[in-house]
């Protein structure tokens, strides 16, 4: 169920996190590590990641999309240049308010739901869920990675939703493109999408 929440606002330069994917990523500015730092004064350790719409050194509201995804920081590390942590990315959200807070921005956000298939069952569908599994599987052959790791990607992305997700984050896309996959809540879209990305980047290699 969808829910208002209130988190710290992590911005993002060059890249888009998906739900159920996992990025490793440096905050150096000070108002990213501040923005951390208050997530990890809470239990969760919740944020609400979102792209900036050009790399820039100053981040603001105007600045950024409104379409992020609520993450969790997982294992972090302390440097003299700044913070390494891991986010889990968990749920798309939308915002609808930021502001400014203690040296950093914060946003009360609306998580949005997956829109499913009318029928899951359908042939068309799961015809589509197919053909873009073996498009994931061709590519990895392409890209010449590790067979078990190829396998393990295909079986962690046996739904749908979750096959879409990983396809949006991992194959080659612009900026923009990625973006507005996450902001596609319907799943049987965003498989589409992504496999005609896979296809391009398939014939690219070929």
């Amino acid at each position: 169920m969808s829910q208002n929440l209130t988190l710290p606002v992590l911005p993002l330069r060059d890249a888009v996190l998906f739900p159920r994917v996992n990025v490793p990523i440096g905050a150096g500015r000070p108002g990213t590590v501040r923005a951390v730092e208050a997530a990890l004064a809470t239990t969760d350790r919740r944020v609400f990641v979102v792209a900036q719409r050009q790399n820039v050194d100053e981040v603001t509201t105007e600045g950024l999309y409104s379409v992020g995804t609520v993450a969790r920081i997982g294992n972090l590390q302390r440097g003299p240049a700044g913070i390494h942590l891991v986010l889990h990315g968990e749920r798309r959200a939308v915002a609808l308010r930021m502001h400014e807070e203690n040296g950093f921005l914060a946003a009360l956000v609306l998580e949005q739901d997956d829109l499913p298939p009318v029928d899951p069952a359908d042939p068309a569908f799961v015809a589509l869920h197919r053909e873009a599994k073996a498009k994931a599987a061709r590519l990895g052959e392409k890209l010449e990675l590790p067979k078990e790791a190829v396998e393990q990607f295909l079986v962690d992305a046996d739904e749908p939703a979750h096959l879409a997700d990983l396809v949006a984050a991992y194959v080659e896309l612009p900026h923009a493109e990625r973006q507005a996959l996450l902001e596609t809540v319907s799943v049987e879209d965003r498989l589409r999408r992504g496999l005609v990305a896979m296809e391009r980047q398939i014939a690219v290699l070929e």
